[in-house]
């Protein structure tokens, strides 16, 4: 199912938000960045089977920004909806969250990656939506003939879904409103006026916040490159220091065994990209040493 072009999308922010839109500029495969009397914006679509979702996500969005983080929240359409039909999905159109995209490597900007994921966990504490999927380790497990390119892999996931299944059975954990991709490029570092958001709420769901931190580390290259976002992270969210000592490593197995599993899938389409043989030696090796530890 192919997003609409350019012009379809310019069409219905004419007729559902009654707007004159300039140019759409694509940003990706189904996103555009527009400009509507001077000011920048960006609309996306998604197909129809994902409507629920994402409007639950840009709920989640328009909470977070209400609080003073950045989060690209929804300008809704004329008649108050977050979402309008068009080519077999819906749009949406949200504002743009200024700045540039934070670098895992620099320490400082780890910092602002963790006080802003955790501020923004904090801010969604009384926020509740009915279609946030639920946070299941079970439905994460990937299927197909590219799991068994790695002899280590197919073990490795049940091992770890198994490992958090146990943690979030046993453990007291911090439950709430997640992200689900809380990279670095999903955040916005304004040097005009130092404010962080975060952006890129669409598959945001509900489970234990330290998936998100989970996910956040290993974008940054696993726990020894990802010093300063973990205890910025704790202080922002007042997730308890213990919590996060005794949930964590499960977590970060589990989303390195599914990144493991991403670069396989990738590397089972196309053999010849050197950069995922290159991520999935790396994941390998950082999935044993934080399965080692658990």
């Amino acid at each position: 199912m192919a997003a609409p072009a350019a012009e379809v999308m310019r069409t219905a922010l004419r007729r559902s938000w009654q707007c004159n839109p300039g140019p759409c500029m694509p940003q990706g495969r189904d996103t555009w960045q527009v400009e509507i009397n001077g000011g920048q914006f960006v609309g996306k679509w998604v197909p129809m089977h994902r409507r629920s979702g994402f409007e639950a996500g840009l709920s989640a969005a328009e909470h977070v920004d209400a609080f003073g983080v950045g989060a690209g929240a929804p300008v809704r359409a004329a008649d108050g909806a977050l979402t309008v039909a068009e080519s077999d999905g819906v749009v949406a159109l949200m504002h743009l969250v200024p700045g540039r995209a934070l670098q895992a490597a620099d320490p400082l900007d780890r910092q602002w990656w963790g006080d802003t994921l955790g501020t923004a966990h904090r801010t969604l504490r009384r926020f509740t939506h009915p279609h946030l999927a639920k946070f299941d380790p079970a439905s994460l497990l990937p299927s197909g003939p590219h799991i068994a390119i790695e002899p280590w892999l197919g073990p490795a996931l049940r091992e770890t879904v198994a490992a958090v299944r146990r943690v979030m059975v046993t453990d007291q954990l911090t439950y709430g409103v997640l992200h689900n991709d809380p990279q670095a490029a999903h955040f916005r570092l304004d040097p005009a006026t130092g404010a962080v958001g975060l952006v890129g709420w669409a598959g945001a769901g509900t489970g234990p916040l330290l998936a998100d931190l989970a996910a956040a580390v290993l974008a940054a290259g696993g726990p020894d490159a990802a010093d300063g976002l973990v205890d910025a992270y704790l202080r922002a969210s007042r997730v308890p220091r213990d919590e996060c000592e005794a949930a964590l490593p499960a977590l970060l197995c589990l989303h390195a065994a599914l990144a493991a599993a991403d670069a396989v899938e990738r590397i089972h389409a196309d053999g010849r990209r050197l950069e995922d043989q290159a991520a999935l030696t790396r994941l390998a090796a950082l999935y044993g040493q934080l399965a080692a530890a658990l």
